[in-house]
């Protein structure tokens, strides 16, 4: 059984904590949120440590799940030892400023959707690979390991692109709901639309392109709602929104994608 420390008990830390039931893991938990920590306790087993301090002191393998805005200031007060693993999930975090905050211990960076996570559903990054991390995260979804800075910043987008579609879904729902649908058939009806075509998406051969022609009859009514939706910038809108999100993570990125 394999002991990880958990620093901030935020909805995040909860996801991962509830994936990973019965499974050869057992969590410590800081006691930053008392009453979720204490929820925790109760819900899932976990135990909750008297500080920080005592998480780090008392595993080897310490998950991340504080607040961007101050999580690498609230690491940079705790005294790590040689030889233990830290994997931030904080948005943003560069590998520099984490294994700087967190020396001498090993730092890796992690990027997920968290809630697809608690049904083991939703897809990890994880930078740089490292096996047992690879292993804890595998669990939980499907793992995309990167051997380098700029793609896994790339990559890490999607946990806003992630938390986007959620409200899409949310918004299409409503759309039938409107025109009568019952909500929970509404709901149904989007989620395994989109189920399915994520199937098409990881097990047909053909390449998108082809896919996308394949679903668009000249004239018909995909090609009449893309159009409409493309005549009103929304597709594209999501180039724009998806670079700011990566200029926001990764603020050297602006002149590249000629942003500010």
């Amino acid at each position: 059984m394999t002991e990880i420390g958990v620093l901030g008990v935020g909805a995040l830390a909860e996801y991962l904590i509830r994936g990973a039931q019965g499974l050869p893991y057992r969590f410590l938990v800081s006691p930053r949120g008392a009453a979720r920590a204490a929820a925790l306790g109760a819900n899932y087993g976990v135990k909750i440590a008297a500080s920080n301090q005592a998480v780090v002191d008392q595993t080897d393998m310490v998950l991340v799940c504080l607040p961007a805005a101050e999580g690498l200031e609230i690491l940079r007060g705790l005294l790590f030892r040689p030889g233990q693993s830290v994997l931030s999930t904080m948005a943003g975090t560069q590998i520099a400023p984490l294994r700087a905050a967190c020396a001498p211990a090993d730092g890796f960076c992690a990027m997920m959707p968290g809630f697809a996570n608690a049904f083991r559903a939703g897809p990890s990054l994880l930078f740089p690979p490292d096996p047992a991390w690879q292993c804890f995260l595998s669990h939980l979804g499907p793992v995309h390991e990167f051997q380098s800075q700029e793609p896994f910043e790339t990559a890490a987008v999607f946990g806003a692109m992630s938390g986007a579609s959620m409200f899409l879904m949310r918004h299409l729902a409503d759309w039938y709901i409107a025109h009568g649908l019952p909500p929970k058939t509404a709901q149904h009806l989007v989620a395994q639309t989109f189920r399915g075509n994520a199937e098409v998406l990881l097990q047909a051969a053909e390449p998108l392109d082809e896919i996308v022609r394949g679903v668009t009859t000249p004239g018909g009514i995909t090609e009449n709602l893309v159009s409409t939706l493309m005549a009103h910038n929304a597709l594209s809108a999501w180039d724009a929104a998806m670079d700011k999100v990566l200029v926001r993570m990764a603020p050297d990125r602006a002149q590249s994608l000629s942003l500010k």
